[in-house]
């Protein structure tokens, strides 16, 4: 896959163009760089290290953690020689279902264990690079973030004034990932054959099904050990687009909230949302998408939001319900909530 043949293929290929900007010479010796770093013995041992802590299910070929860990060493010298002389190949994911509310099921895609190794081995020298890119409004997946931070940032931008909302959700977000542009939106900042190759391998690999291996030019893994990065990345021109808008987006990976200060802005953001997510090959989920405001509340990550207090929600009651009774039951102890915070006075 990314061998040192091809790396220096690459690398006459390039000696033999021209580029008419700085940006595309330097873009390539970036890439240079990182199959060095990526095929170091030492970021393979991190790579594993980081996937055995993580355990996990066994792929389609039933290796487990604990049978890689039987013949360690062994094992992480074949797999980084079998990916430095290309002859390493990506198993197709097992399906796994498991069972939601209301007779509903969750698909997961498991990796083998060998492609979690070498996923998390390119994760260790991708993510670095990507997380300098990423906008401020994007907080799942991401070091030293959680679902709270997105919490706290809706809390924030509703002292600043922004009262109005669009409360959305991106329908079936991973299964309508478009391969090509994916691809498209990696090689900006990592224009590199041998890595495109392998984050094509994994994405386009398959899914055994009781019905044999599945194959498709849209979807990642939602399992896999690099999608959540994937995800971001497919995603980055979405969020770039609201850093001048007047409006305020926070996003937690498919699930995000846009924020406005007048209802006419808010109506005119949907549509906008509407055209960007359609040209990106993506829609918004018609039951989990409204226009809503403070006073009228709202759910976002497993929280109630209604006019200054945000409380935990426990269970998917009506939201307005909820609200109430916790309105009740502070005015009644004198409580405060923790997320609540004063509004700026104007």
């Amino acid at each position: 896959m990314i061998s040192e043949r091809l790396l220096s293929q690459g690398n006459s290929a390039i000696m033999s163009m021209q580029y008419a900007a700085d940006f595309d010479q330097n873009r390539e010796v970036l890439a240079t760089s990182l199959v060095e770093e990526f095929l170091r013995v030492e970021n393979f041992q991190r790579a594993w290290e980081k996937v055995a802590a993580n355990q996990g299910a066994a792929g389609i070929d039933a290796e487990t953690i604990d049978d890689f860990r039987q013949n360690l060493q062994t094992n992480l010298f074949q797999l980084r020689k079998s990916v430095a002389n290309s002859s390493y190949q990506a198993h197709p994911c097992k399906q796994v279902l498991i069972p939601k509310n209301q007779g509903s099921w969750r698909e997961l895609k498991i990796p083998a264990v060998r492609d979690r190794i070498v996923q998390q081995a390119l994760l260790n020298v991708l993510a670095p690079i990507w997380e300098t890119k990423f906008s401020c409004c994007s907080f799942a997946y991401r070091p030293n973030l959680s679902y709270l931070d997105a919490v706290e940032a809706v809390a924030r931008w509703r002292d600043l004034g922004y009262s109005w909302v669009l409360d959305a959700d991106i329908a079936q977000y991973f299964d309508n990932i478009d391969h090509q542009r994916l691809l498209r939106e990696v090689r900006k900042q990592i224009d590199n054959p041998g890595i495109l190759c392998l984050i094509k391998s994994w994405i386009a690999v398959g899914l055994l099904t009781q019905d044999g291996v599945i194959r498709t030019e849209k979807g990642i893994p939602q399992g896999s050990v690099i999608s959540p990065m994937l995800a971001n990345i497919y995603l980055d021109d979405f969020d770039k687009f609201f850093s001048n808008s007047g409006l305020q987006l926070v996003r937690y990976a498919d699930d995000f909230v846009v924020l406005a200060r007048t209802k006419e802005q808010i109506i005119g953001a949907y549509s906008q949302v509407e055209r960007l997510l359609n040209s990106m090959g993506l829609a918004l989920h018609p039951d989990k998408t409204r226009i809503t405001n403070f006073d009228r509340g709202f759910r976002f990550l497993g929280h109630g939001f209604l006019e200054s207090a945000i409380f935990p929600l426990e269970s998917p009651q009506n939201l307005v319900q909820l609200g109430a009774k916790q309105s009740k039951a502070s005015k009644k102890k004198g409580s405060r909530s923790p997320y609540k915070s004063k509004r700026k006075q104007r």
